[in-house]
């Protein structure tokens, strides 16, 4: 019982860190000017962050629930978190449309480019929760994929934490370290892994290797013609 206590409270500990890390990368560049009155965006654009939050909380929540040992609200709030992370990727489906139209129409840096980093991060993040859900009747799959879709889905927060500490990085760039610094996170469930079990689980190391092959995909072709005709399609999606 010590032991499975244990892994509950490191799950916990790591969705609350992912938790501390968003609202630390929107602080400076949503919050703030959000309260003060200066941020101006389209309400999907809001509607997307609340959801997001309120994910990060219900997963927060979730853990709680499992290192309390009540697994049978753990299952009940289950479908609500369904829900939740359904709208949440949705909506980031939609904002990343949004954008690409908006700065194709308006400028932007690299907008193109950008907006494959963001498609990417919406099919990773895809992939890990629907996978997540499949094996709900697996609970030692399904916990590592809820935390690495939590990971992905952090990688915005953390591109704009780098933005802080290295302003003179371009967007791109600073995408691409957070990108790199999700994966890096990925190793702090590997090892935890590896020191509980003697072995990282198998979820961990398929998943992140898939996620930096989808990582090194959409560096390769962000720039190609291929993807500059593609966008001009996706960005008629957004009316």
């Amino acid at each position: 019982m010590t032991s499975v206590r244990t892994r509950s409270r490191f799950y916990l500990l790591m969705v609350s860190m992912i938790a501390l890390l968003a609202i630390i990368g929107f602080t400076r560049r949503y919050f703030f000017p959000l309260a003060g009155g200066d941020f101006h965006a389209p309400a999907l654009l809001h509607l997307h962050g609340i959801v997001t939050f309120f994910w990060l909380a219900l997963l927060i929540l979730q853990s709680i629930l499992v290192f309390t040992g009540r697994m049978s609200w753990h299952r009940s709030m289950g479908m609500a978190g369904i829900s939740v992370a359904t709208i949440l990727l949705y909506t980031a489906l939609q904002v990343a449309i949004l954008l690409l139209s908006r700065e194709l129409s308006e400028g932007g840096p690299s907008p193109r480019e950008f907006n494959a980093t963001l498609l990417s991060l919406v099919l990773m993040a895809s992939i890990l929760f629907a996978y997540a859900i499949a094996m709900v009747k697996r609970p030692d799959v399904h916990k590592r994929l809820m935390l690495l879709t939590a990971i992905v889905i952090l990688t915005p927060a953390l591109a704009r934490i780098i933005q802080i500490i290295a302003p003179s990085l371009g967007r791109l760039e600073r995408n691409d370290y957070a990108g790199l610094a999700s994966d890096l996170l990925i190793l702090i469930p590997i090892v935890h892994d590896i020191r509980v079990r003697g072995r990282p689980h198998d979820a961990y190391i398929v998943s992140l290797l898939g996620i930096i092959a989808i990582q090194l995909a959409t560096i390769t072709f962000r720039d190609s013609y291929a993807w500059y005709c593609a966008t001009e399609w996706i960005a008629k999606l957004a009316g």
